[in-house]
């Protein structure tokens, strides 16, 4: 059967059972034809945005879901270029209210294309799932939104650990959300998050202070065992982000024991800090309530001690000279540099259907890469060798060839204009017993 006939199939179906066999039909055509028979004026695609955006129609919408879920299947990593502008939809579609079908189908839909997403499509549809947990007014999209998030520690973990000060009050607060299913998930989701914390003496307490959150009774206890822990690895942003929380509240407790051994906790942590850019987004919540424990506080002891960690992060601020931010090159710089690396592989190409899609996307994930500086050529390699397959000419298109292209794109982005600028410029100090070498 041709492509316009599998369509005709998926769109006449009129049971599950037949819009599953329907879709899967279709995600075989695509994986046997290529990518190309998704884009043109037949292409799959068309079937899938019409099925998926069928408001008046809810067992259009679960076809589309099926649509979407066998494509991610079949296609894996292949499939993401075309389907990661799609997944808002098929989030939405989980919120669905005249078909629990559609709901069901759409919310596996999501998570099968979870599981072949790469970290570059991550970083693109975080904001828009982040937009859906917070304002969603669908508490099933809430719920399916936050378990994509959540799923993120196996994706793209530095990513979170960079976005973990944007995560950790935007799941506390929906922790507090009216729905139960919301709530939980939203726990869920940070304690997630919490796994890409690179720090040994904050993991063994992210169970309690992820409870404490939406259970203030429990911010005392947390409070002093936290006060007990002796610190020791570096401390940076995501560690922070999970802790102050719990140091701004405890700072509110009439307790004067409790303000002391939050004032104990800040400066030992601001003891190891190595990266005042890491403290900068935290001051405006503990440097105000240190100062005024300091200063308005009773016991002169806890006084002393507020007044050390207040000037402990003073110094911080002082030290000045923070890391400048990662920035990737501008977009256009990157595919240019991408397209030259294509240019020289035989019959390769960057254009016609399937090919610029999977170009662009092959650029913007290279360009992600760029910001991630501890990224090795074996990273590149897995997240770009799916995409790169598709611009490859029949018979060179196996993943090592692919991991050979994604190699020399590494290589190509590593300097020059397509280069990321910013983060951390490592100096070395010449030793003294080296000194005899030149």
């Amino acid at each position: 059967m041709s492509n316009v006939e599998l369509c005709k199939a998926l769109t006449g179906a009129t049971s599950t059972e037949e819009l599953k066999a329907a879709a899967d039909n279709l995600a075989v055509f695509v994986k046997e034809n290529g990518v190309a028979a998704l884009e043109g004026s037949d292409g799959v695609l068309k079937t899938l945005d019409a099925t998926l955006g069928d408001s008046k129609n809810a067992v259009a919408r679960e076809g589309g879901a099926f649509l979407f879920a066998a494509l991610s299947k079949k296609l894996k990593g292949a499939a993401v270029p075309f389907l990661v502008s799609r997944l808002a939809v098929v989030v939405e579609n989980a919120g669905d209210k005249k078909s629990a079908e559609c709901r069901k189908a759409s919310s596996k839909g999501a998570k099968a294309f979870l599981k072949v997403m790469n970290a570059p499509a991550a970083a693109q549809v975080y904001d828009m799932l982040m937009q859906q947990a917070q304002e969603s007014t669908k508490w099933q999209v809430k719920v399916l939104a936050l378990e994509l998030l959540a799923g993120y520690v196996e994706i793209a973990p530095e990513f979170v650990a960079r976005k973990m000060v944007v995560v950790v009050p935007a799941f506390s607060d929906l922790m507090w959300d009216s729905k139960k299913q919301v709530k939980e998930a939203a726990a869920k989701a940070l304690t997630e998050a919490c796994k890409c914390i690179n720090n040994n003496d904050v993991q063994p307490f992210v169970p309690a202070l992820v409870s404490a959150i939406s259970n203030p009774s429990e911010v005392e206890e947390c409070v002093h065992t936290l006060a007990a822990t002796t610190f020791v690895q570096t401390v940076d942003a995501s560690a922070l982000a999970i802790t102050v929380p719990l140091l701004e509240r405890g700072f509110r407790e009439k307790s004067t024991a409790t303000k002391r051994k939050c004032a104990v906790i800040t400066e030992n942590l601001a003891k190891l800090v190595d990266n005042p850019a890491n403290v900068a987004p935290f001051m405006p919540v503990l440097e105000p309530a240190l100062a005024k424990a300091s200063d308005e506080v009773a016991d002169p002891e806890c006084r002393s001690r507020c007044a050390a960690a207040h000037s402990a992060l003073q110094d911080i601020a002082k030290r000045g000279g923070a890391l400048k931010a990662v920035e990737a090159a501008p977009l256009e710089k990157v595919e240019e540099a991408v397209k030259n690396v294509i240019a020289k592989v035989d019959g390769a190409s960057i254009e016609g259907p399937g090919k610029e899609t999977s170009f662009k996307f092959v650029a913007s994930s290279a360009r992600y890469m760029t910001t991630l500086q501890d990224s090795t050529t074996d990273d590149w390699k897995e997240e770009l060798f799916a995409s790169i397959k598709a611009l490859l000419p029949a018979g060179a298109n196996k993943k090592s060839d692919a991991e050979e292209v994604a190699k020399q794109i590494h290589q190509a982005c590593l300097s020059g204009e397509a280069a990321a600028t910013g983060g951390v410029q490592e100096e070395f100090e010449e030793d003294e017993d080296d000194k005899h070498l030149d």
